[in-house]
């Protein structure tokens, strides 16, 4: 009589416990300066930035109403569709979170509570690294770090904001809380206005941050990311309007001028007036 014998590879299950008890806690967590605490903090920043500008295509794309809804025809293209607009948000509002949120670690609120001194070093380590002036860094730096003490705080203190931008962004943190990361029956609303005004800063923020950390990637990297990302949207959507946002505006100028206005003018601009400078002015 044939015997059948079947054997049944486990090491994949054993690759698994292996992965999770390497990554069991096993001491104290890694010890950041304060130095590296907000370089990374800055970098995690610019990396939530390139995240979120090809988003906001894609949400602008999959919420428009024209038809075709979706080069991909029939019900795959409508599946893609109804897909890209829950997580092209959630990227935008996730981001929104990340870079503005008030827990521990590497968080704007403690990036927003840095002394003088610690800004001083991180400047010396942007001009060492950029080969730009140290005064240049610390301006720049001044500016972001006065921006996240605006804007890294509470939904209910951000609603209260006297500048828009810190009430574009509550909303969209509210969306993170409410539906992106948990399943919950409170109640959001947010508008494509938020959204270009929170996606913009977030872009602008991140190429003051690529200019000086970063300094090897050329200054149309943002520029060169918002075409593209328009581009790869339109092609997907092609009744998505032709409206880029920075398609008239050099981002890295946009971003130089804000630190380089510095004190309350350069704030303004990106509280305030972004949407104005590339023609969004309705919801």
């Amino acid at each position: 009589m044939a015997k059948l014998v079947i054997k049944i590879d486990r090491s994949a299950e054993q690759i698994l416990a292996d992965r999770v008890q390497g990554l069991k806690p096993t001491g104290p967590p890694i010890h950041l300066t304060p130095l590296q605490q907000a370089v990374q903090f800055l970098r995690g920043v610019h990396s939530c930035a390139t995240l979120t500008l090809p988003a906001f295509y894609l949400h602008l794309g999959s919420t428009g109403k024209g038809e075709p809804p979706c080069s991909i025809a029939g019900y795959p293209g409508l599946i893609l569709k109804h897909s890209l607009q829950f997580s092209s948000i959630g990227t935008i509002a996730l981001s929104c979170r990340k870079a503005f949120d008030t827990a521990k670690g590497l968080t704007g609120a403690k990036f927003s509570q840095l002394s003088d001194s610690t800004l001083t070093e991180v400047a010396e380590y942007w001009a060492n690294s950029s080969g730009r002036p140290n005064q240049d860094a610390y301006a720049a730096l001044d500016l972001l770090r006065s921006v996240f003490r605006d804007c890294a705080k509470g939904e209910t203190q951000l609603m209260a904001a006297p500048a828009p931008l810190g009430r574009r962004i509550a909303l969209l943190k509210q969306y993170a809380d409410h539906a992106a990361a948990h399943l919950s029956l409170d109640t959001y609303e947010f508008s494509t206005l938020d959204c270009v005004h929170v996606v913009a800063a977030l872009t602008v923020i991140g190429e003051i941050i690529r200019s000086f950390d970063d300094s090897n990637s050329p200054p149309t990297y943002f520029d060169t990311l918002d075409e593209a990302s328009f581009n790869a949207a339109k092609q997907l959507f092609p009744t998505l309007p032709n409206l880029r946002l920075f398609g008239n505006i050099q981002i890295e100028m946009q971003s130089r001028l804000c630190w380089q206005f510095g004190g309350n003018k350069g704030r303004q601009m990106l509280l305030e007036q972004l949407p104005y400078a590339f023609g969004w002015f309705s919801e």
